[in-house]
């Protein structure tokens, strides 16, 4: 049995990066990037850019490239609602494009696309490298001006992490003491466990603690297995081998040197792979692969929602609403059982959000109309859940619930909300089946969360870059496969250690290190 640290509470949904294969809008081609501005300063972007919030009555059109999948019609019709608001308060219009990979974001940014908002994802360091290479308008200045509605809203807790040391280099949100992100109103804290699916364990009778162990799952997965041998017991969360982590460990921001338990008090940076937990953590899903437990294809598989199909549970973070977000995206009710308690890591204020491209040739619209993200709940709702009668009607009169026309499919609406990926989704209507205090819940579970010593630092990889280049090599021959036991740990681990140690992680982690104390110094 793997002991688990269990006190207080709350962290983050590493969400992932825009990966849809579907895209909706199309790009502007009347503009013209500045590519020779790639990795040039940016400093002042927002006073030298034209297009500010003084345009003579003119009508701005702003690109704005969102996260996750939509049909192209459905996407423009969303645009078009959104600019016949957004002309009359601001004097914008719209053109929205989503689904974009993570190639095309990089090609885009390289480029100079003018593009004037901009969702990223902050796994492995993304913001760092947005802001080292020069990609991301300074907000400072242009939030002062045009953001002031964003301020008053967002979190207070995740919002100090982005200011409370604005002198300092390494403060989520903020590189160079400049400010380049604003945290978005969903979950803030992260308690890790199991989903599975609600038919099978009615119909087995499986009594699913709220919070248990791994244990307790170890005896869930092997009743399954004997009473569906053809069912997968154990799924990846999506494709490839992917699985939200469950120790309470602060990755603080790569896993290349972490804080293994965040629930204590140490600040020193180790090994995450040559830690006791990882190793238990591998021993034990070596066992359950050998034992049939988990799904054999599961490093390799192109399949997302695999509980839609024949699996059974996955790993998952959790939060309020969970289980309702689970059933819009794979058809099937789910139980949740925990065996983190909530907790806060160093990325949690700036995990999933926008920015404004140094590319962006409006970058004071853009700052306004992040704003109305945040206020407005017409333009909020547009850009989440899309058009009202085609995308979503209300429940009854009280206008509190939404839900999917008679006759469309929730999965299939041609325009997936995402929501946690936008801005505010808290000044959105709920989608039938969620509780009515969702939001009070939601921010009750941000506040529980017990944050890391580390809280708010941001790790600035480019002193060490070749190092983590290395080392990202190594751990991607090793660690999927070692995570779901398709490795022999007692085989492979000290293998996977020794190459890390000659790609250099040594090195980076002393280098995130010194950064760390001079961050953790600067808060004294």
């Amino acid at each position: 049995m793997i002991k688990f640290w269990r006190q207080g509470a709350a962290l983050l949904l590493a969400g992932v990066m825009a990966a849809s294969l579907a895209a909706c809008g199309s790009t502007s081609t009347g503009s013209t990037g500045n590519s020779d501005n790639a990795g040039a300063s940016n400093e002042g972007a927002s006073a030298e850019n034209t297009g500010g919030s003084e345009n003579n009555g003119e009508i701005v059109k702003l690109v704005v490239w969102g996260v996750g999948s939509a049909d192209t019609e459905d996407c423009n019709e969303v645009a078009a609602a959104i600019s016949e608001i957004t002309r009359e308060k601001i004097g914008v219009e719209i053109e929205l494009v989503r689904g974009q990979d993570a190639e095309q974001i990089n090609l885009a940014l390289t480029s100079g696309e003018p593009i004037d908002m901009l969702n990223y994802n902050n796994v492995n360091g993304q913001l760092a490298a947005i802001v080292r290479n020069n990609y991301a308008t300074a907000l400072d200045d242009l939030v002062e001006k045009y953001g002031q509605g964003a301020l008053e809203v967002i979190n207070p807790v995740d919002l100090d992490a982005c200011r409370r040391h604005s002198h300092r280099s390494g403060d989520a949100c903020r590189f160079g003491g400049t400010l380049y992100a604003l945290p978005d109103m969903k979950d803030t804290s992260r308690s890790a466990g199991f989903s599975m699916r609600k038919d099978i364990v009615d119909e087995l009778g499986i009594e699913v603690p709220e919070m248990g162990t791994y244990d307790d799952m170890y005896k869930i997965l092997t009743q399954v297995h004997e009473a569906y041998p053809d069912m997968y017991p154990l799924v990846p969360t999506w494709a490839g081998g992917g699985m939200q982590e469950t120790l309470p460990t602060d990755p603080l921001g790569d896993n290349l040197g972490i804080l293994e338990n965040v629930y204590n008090d140490t600040t020193e940076v180790v090994n995450y792979y040559a830690t006791e937990s990882y190793r238990k953590f591998c021993e034990m899903m070596y066992k359950w692969n050998q034992e049939g437990l988990i799904m054999p294809d599961a490093t390799t598989t192109t399949e997302n929602n695999l509980l839609s199909g024949n699996g059974f549970a996955m790993f998952e973070n959790w939060k309020p609403g969970k289980e309702l977000e689970n059933y819009k995206s794979t058809g099937k009710e789910v139980v949740f059982m925990k065996v983190v308690e909530p907790y806060k890591y160093t990325d949690v204020s700036n995990g999933n959000s926008f920015i404004i491209p140094y590319s962006s040739p409006h970058p004071e619209k853009a700052m306004e109309l992040w704003n109305l993200m945040y206020t407005d709940p017409e333009v909020s709702n547009l850009f989440i859940n899309g058009i009202e009668g085609k995308h979503w009607v209300y429940t009854d009169d009280s206008k509190t619930f939404i839900t999917t026309p008679e006759g469309v499919d929730p999965n299939a609406s041609g325009y997936s909300s995402v929501d946690w990926a936008w801005p505010n989704q808290q000044i959105t209507p709920l989608w039938k089946g969620a509780q009515a205090d969702l939001w009070d819940e939601l921010n009750k579970f941000n506040e529980s969360g017990v944050a890391s010593p580390a809280h708010g630092f941001s790790w600035d990889s480019n002193p060490v870059l070749n190092q983590v280049t290395a080392c990202n090599n190594v751990v991607s021959a090793y660690h999927t496969a070692l995570r779901w036991g398709a490795m022999d740990p007692n085989e492979n681990l000290p293998k996977f250690i020794a190459e890390l140690e000659s790609a250099g992680i040594n090195e980076i982690i002393a280098e995130k290190q010194r950064q760390l104390d001079e961050f953790l110094a600067g808060k004294k």
